[in-house]
């Protein structure tokens, strides 16, 4: 027997291959899952003290499902080998017991996984995210700690207890959604030890919400277009929608609103920024794009040249909305949020090659449309 200690993540083992150990998890947690393709089908969550590859008991010689760490996970690895020689001197009574548990939890799984594989088995399917997200704020903006200026404070046992009695949200849906929360800076976890165990790692012992407004923002923001009909294509991310407006917010930052809520950003500033960091040449197609995704500025003349007008309040919660939809299809894909990841890099500069003319973005060879911004190419004469 040994010790093994599994990163956040990493797979322990995949459904198929051939059980030659079997894993007490010490501590952490594990998600018993099915991975197909992209999508990570959850089925159960392991933690301390349970045990993986116990199929073996009834004779089964190959995983019927994955299991992948959710945290920092460390297991006892002990060799079949070893656990059929203790099974083996067990009473016979207790044999009998423990075949029969583990029987009762084959036929379970099997039912899981049929049910699992005939519906969407997301981690966060679409007709969830508004529930989910809703349960928490709901949860926080109930129960929530209002003492400390700016934030509102939860405890982490009272969040997961509220949002799945009160809510009817999992806990641990409901704490990838707060890892949302916490990758986009809109919370912060408050880490300590259990007070039943001094001598343990650090645990989440509350949570700090540092803009309800905007988790509210989002929530309602899904839950409109997602039910309203025909207009669900604003819940699809749009790369370069996302870079534009990102430019145009970093252009106001230092802005000071009207008493409307107003900001005017530099029409040639926007289009130098667009050209050298995101690599378009601006034009009108690109604020229908943007208008398609709900968008809408003014256009003014100024004393300098042309001024974007805006409101930038609306313009920011946007923009954290799609920055939301982008992390939970990384959920979907992955099976749960990963906190360490970088954020993505803008897209860089069409090359040398020949490029769209709309959006410079590089076009393969004798492409007649642009694959990102849908261009007619027009051949050369």
């Amino acid at each position: 027997m040994s010790v093994k200690t599994f990163k956040k993540g990493e797979l322990i083992y995949k459904d198929g291959d051939k059980i030659t150990s079997v894993f007490l998890i010490q501590s952490g947690g594990a998600n018993q899952c099915l991975v197909r393709g992209k999508k990570t089908i959850d089925l159960f969550q392991l933690g301390s003290s349970h045990i993986l590859g116990d199929q073996v008991i009834l004779g089964q010689n190959t995983h019927p499902t994955s299991a992948i760490a959710t945290t920092e996970t460390k297991v006892l690895e002990i060799p079949v080998e070893t656990l059929k020689q203790a099974y083996e001197s067990a009473p016979q009574m207790l044999k009998v017991v423990i075949k029969s548990l583990a029987d009762r939890l084959r036929l379970a799984m099997n039912d899981v996984r049929s049910s699992k594989l005939e519906k969407d088995s997301s981690p966060c399917p679409e007709d969830q995210v508004a529930k989910a997200f809703g349960a928490v704020f709901h949860a926080a903006n109930h129960k929530g700690d209002r003492s400390t200026p700016g934030r509102v404070i939860m405890d982490w046992n009272m969040m997961k207890q509220y949002s799945q009695r009160v809510m009817g949200e999992g806990p641990k849906r409901v704490e990838q959604v707060i890892n949302i929360l916490v990758k986009q800076k809109l919370a912060l976890y408050e880490m300590g030890k259990a007070p039943d165990n001094p001598e343990g790692p650090d645990e989440i012992q509350k949570v700090h919400f540092l803009d309800l407004g905007l988790l509210e923002s989002f929530f309602e923001f899904y839950q409109y277009y997602y039910f309203k009909g025909g207009r669900a294509d604003l819940l699809k991310v749009d790369e370069l929608c996302q870079q534009m407006l990102e430019g145009l917010l970093k252009l106001v930052e230092n802005e000071q609103p009207d008493r409307f809520g107003i900001v005017s950003a530099d029409f040639a500033k926007f289009g130098e920024y667009c050209k050298n960091e995101i690599g378009i040449n601006l034009n009108n197609d690109h604020f229908t794009r943007l208008e398609g995704k709900g968008v809408f500025m003014k256009r003014k003349n100024g004393g300098s040249g042309v001024l974007l007008q805006f409101e930038v309040k609306e313009f920011r919660s946007i923009f954290q909305s799609w920055k939301m939809l982008r992390e939970i299809e990384k959920w979907n894909e992955k099976g749960y949020v990963d906190m360490d990841e970088k954020d993505d890099k803008p897209k860089k500069k069409a090359s040398g090659g020949p490029s769209c003319p709309a959006c410079s973005v590089e076009l393969q060879a004798g492409a007649k449309f642009c694959h990102e911004c849908g261009h007619k190419i027009v051949a050369a004469a």
